[in-house]
This record gives structure tokens, C-alpha cells and sequence, in this order.
């Protein structure tokens, strides 16, 4: 947020548009308004969950994963992308902790929230972390931790694999990518625990499937997946 000095000189402008903002705000109203809800909250079997589980096998044998429930707040588009890209590359975590908050608001009553204990963000490497100052994920917790008021934990999954960017790999080239990319070194944390993985886009699932497979030995931890937008 800018002092009242610099707001006369640099004034905040909307993320999208490029209209004029107060420095509260880095969207403005009809922007917000306009981006391109996904429903997933209110919609089981959606594209999110249809990702991550089988949904196609007996309920009995989708239940062995413990995987409860997903979606994404967002589908992918241009203004989507500006929204994402601002918040990731461009020094703007507030923007993903703005949208983590919204998301979190405009689900609340749907109950998709309920019975979840962790707050997860899909770790990203300590040499990005290094580079970039933060992760964007985290700031999206910090978003609906606000709404939600349920703890985050940034410490049980490490991401110990230094991976190159996924948005230039093929689908077969992104899974390869994350093989082993994520570590646990004290499973017993998230015992009996229902945690939700925070993400800010899924594309083909494949961080997320991996960050899963890490965690489905853990006794009796149920997983859910959230996530700002999805492509395709």
C-alpha cells in the first residue's frame, strides 16, 4: 500500500483494466466482477477432482486414496493469466493473498471448508524462494486463512527437487519434471489430519498428483485441493 504522497504521484491502478484504484485495492469492482467463476464449490465430480481422483471406480475404492475434495475458484483466461503473473513474477503478493481472501468469502457457505485442519501452499524450491522472496501460494493461504481462520503449515512438505518452469513442457514433460520433487521428513505431523493443498493454477495436475503421492502413505490424512484458477 502506498503513503498518501506517493499515491499523487504513483497512483494504484487495477491489475486488469488499468483504471485507477484506491490503494487498498489492486482490482477494481467490474474486474472482480467479470472474472470467469468455475461453480466448484457446489459442483462435485468437477474438472478438479475429476484430476485427482477416479472418479469412474467404485466410491468404496476412491475412498483408499483419501482424497475428499477439489476445486479452483477461477477458469484460466487473459485477465486470469494478468492476475496470476502480477502475483507471481511481478512483486505482488498481496494480489494473491487478495484473491485467496475472495475465494475463501465467496465459498465460505458452501461448507467446502469445513472439517479441514491445515492449510497447505504447494511449496516452492529455497532457491526460488531466494530469488522470488516469496511464494505466492503461501500468500493465498494467508488469504483464506483470513476468512477461514485455520492454521497454515509451510513446514511438513519440502520441495527439495529444483525444478525448470512447467508452462513450456509438454504434459508427459511436466509429470517427469516433479518425480520426487517433494519430501515429508515427519509424516506423524498430518496424521489423522484433513489437509488442503493451495495452489494458484492447475494446468495438468501433475505437482499436485506428486505432492499427493507423498503424502497418501501418511496414516489416516485425507487431502483436498484448492487452487485460484484452472486451465483447459
Amino acid at each position: 500500500m502506498l503513503s498518501p504522497v506517493l499515491e499523487l504521484f504513483y497512483p494504484s491502478l487495477c491489475v486488469i483494466c488499468q483504471r485507477g484504484v484506491d490503494s487498498y485495492n489492486t482490482l477494481c469492482a467490474d474486474c472482480l466482477r467479470q472474472l470467469p467463476r468455475t461453480e466448484h464449490h457446489i459442483l462435485r465430480e468437477n474438472k478438479v477432482e475429476m484430476l485427482f481422483s477416479d472418479i469412474n471406480r467404485p466410491r468404496k475404492q476412491w475412498d483408499k486414496h483419501r482424497f475428499v475434495r477439489g476445486g479452483a475458484w477461477l477458469r484460466y483466461n487473459d485477465d486470469v493469466a494478468k492476475l496470476i503473473h502480477a502475483a507471481k513474477f511481478f512483486e505482488r503478493p498481496e494480489l494473491a493473498e487478495m484473491l485467496g481472501r475472495q475465494m475463501a468469502i465467496e465459498w465460505l457457505d458452501s461448507g467446502f471448508f469445513d472439517d479441514i485442519d491445515l492449510l497447505v501452499p504447494i511449496p516452492i524450491h529455497p532457491h526460488r524462494m531466494n530469488e522470488r522472496g516469496y511464494n505466492q501460494s503461501e500468500y493465498i493461504c494467508r488469504g483464506i486463512a483470513s476468512v477461514v481462520n485455520i492454521p497454515i503449515d509451510t513446514t511438513t512438505i519440502r520441495r527439495v527437487k529444483d525444478t525448470p518452469k512447467q508452462s513450456q513442457l509438454t504434459d508427459a514433460e511436466r509429470q517427469k519434471n516433479v518425480e520426487h520433487a517433494f519430501h515429508i521428513p515427519e509424516p506423524v505431523n498430518w496424521h489423522k489430519r484433513h489437509i488442503l493443498l493451495v495452489d494458484d493454477v492447475i494446468t495438468t495436475g501433475a505437482t499436485i498428483r506428486n505432492c499427493i503421492k507423498e503424502i497418501t502413505p501418511i496414516r489416516s490424512c485425507r487431502i483436498s485441493v484448492i487452487s485460484l484458477a484452472v486451465a483447459r
